[in-house]
């Protein structure tokens, strides 16, 4: 046992021992003192007598460096007072840290926390900002002091359907999409054992806005992306080829791209860089090789002019690849192309891998990163496969499959 006078500069210098542990008492707080162990955490704790029962306690006052030293001898003296007072300081703190527990388990604490370290790190501001909206508005504030745990499906189906009886079918899928977001996010973090809001429908059919392209739409789509070239034409090809977010492939980046010669090329995306949050790997096709070796490096940043920054101008350049189309369809004597955008490309591969290739659905999930019925819920906890080798396949099976149409 030593006795030293703790400082802040003192406590950070302080080094484990070479085995156990080390307590090292404080000079100016009698009972008051600092516990290292060898693997090189630090613990403030105080010894004191509760009046009346005659015992000394030991009160563990919390880790460093998340309480203070100044902190940690409020605490102390606290602990002191209470003890001259004849009430056992530890009894105290267990109750205030069970209540602290309860605190953590509620639908507002837990919301707060998907909000911090989810939506806003994330989402765009504006996304984030609709998603504090819904989930701190009036209808869930009944739920916000109950525990995560006890809300139920029937809870959330009647909380949506009393949305839907305001006459706003809008607002209450828009609820219930948030509330689906957020329970799969606290069951994918273990919070709770599984989403409450699993196996409900949207209450209301959605009126898509998009569409799907045919498969000859796809060939001519992928002709017009070649015969358009420079940097948008191959990061359209890129886009039509992996399926991945316009985002994503337009902020690509070379030090992301692996493996290119050897025989697993792969794009490994970190989580910050995706919608969900979770790191990414889209393993890149023969087809997609050949459009990366195209491209001239000029920065990290592979789709970019300068290097440094991602490319835009995407409405005028979607409108050079439909003038193609129109001059093919022309002269072909085809049918004009409807209205595509390119988020039909993402949604397009999905469709046609599940219905045309007959790739497995838990394979297309993972393809473009989706966490599906098979990863939700205590399933996702124990699923962690990544499923690599299947993706490649869907993948390259998907780039024959363009390729075939576009030379058709």
């Amino acid at each position: 046992m030593a006795t030293t006078r703790l400082t802040a500069a003192s406590v950070d210098r302080l080094k484990p021992p070479a085995s156990g542990q080390a307590e090292y008492f404080d000079q100016l707080l009698p009972g008051f003192g600092l516990r290292v162990s060898y693997a090189g955490s630090k613990s403030f704790f105080v010894m004191t007598r509760v009046r009346g029962a005659g015992r000394l306690v030991r009160v563990t006052l919390g880790r460093h460096p998340a309480v203070s030293l100044a902190e940690a001898r409020e605490l102390a003296r606290a602990a002191v007072q209470l003890a001259d007072a004849g009430t056992d300081p530890r009894s105290v703190r267990r109750a205030q840290e069970q209540v602290g527990a309860a605190d953590r388990s509620t639908f507002e604490y837990l919301v707060g926390q998907f909000l911090e370290r989810h939506a806003e790190p994330h989402l765009r501001a504006s996304t984030a900002g609709e998603y504090r909206r819904v989930l701190n508005g009036k209808d869930f504030e009944r739920w916000r002091g109950r525990p995560l745990e006890e809300i139920k499906r029937k809870d959330v189906r009647e909380a949506i359907e009393a949305i839907t009886r305001r006459g706003v079918p809008g607002a209450a899928n828009l609820a219930f999409a948030y509330l689906r977001k957020f329970f799969a996010w606290a069951a994918e973090h273990e919070l709770i054992e599984a989403s409450p809001a699993h196996g409900l429908k949207m209450p209301h059919p959605l009126r898509s806005r998009e569409r799907t392209l045919s498969r000859d739409e796809v060939g001519r789509v992928d002709r017009a992306f070649a015969n358009v070239g420079g940097l948008f034409g191959s990061l359209g090809r890129i886009l039509l080829l992996t399926g991945q977010r316009r985002s994503e492939v337009a902020g690509m980046r070379w030090s992301e791209l692996r493996d290119l010669d050897g025989p697993k090329p792969t794009w490994s995306l970190p989580g910050t860089r995706t919608k969900n949050g979770r790191p990414h790997f889209v393993p890149l096709t023969r087809q997609a090789l050949v459009i990366l070796a195209a491209v001239p490096r000029v920065g990290d940043l592979v789709f970019s002019s300068t290097g440094e920054t991602p490319p835009s101008g995407f409405s005028r350049a979607k409108k050079r690849v439909d003038r193609r189309l129109e001059e093919e369809a022309a002269l072909g004597g085809l049918p004009p192309m409807k209205p595509w955008t390119l988020h039909d490309l993402r949604r397009t591969m999905v469709t046609m891998m599940n219905e045309e290739l007959g790739i497995p659905p838990h394979v297309v999930e993972a393809v473009v990163n989706h966490i599906g019925p098979a990863k939700q819920g205590v399933a996702g906890v124990y699923n962690r496969a990544l499923y690599l080798d299947d993706r490649a396949r869907a993948l390259q099976a998907w780039a024959d499959f363009v390729s075939a149409t576009a030379a058709s």
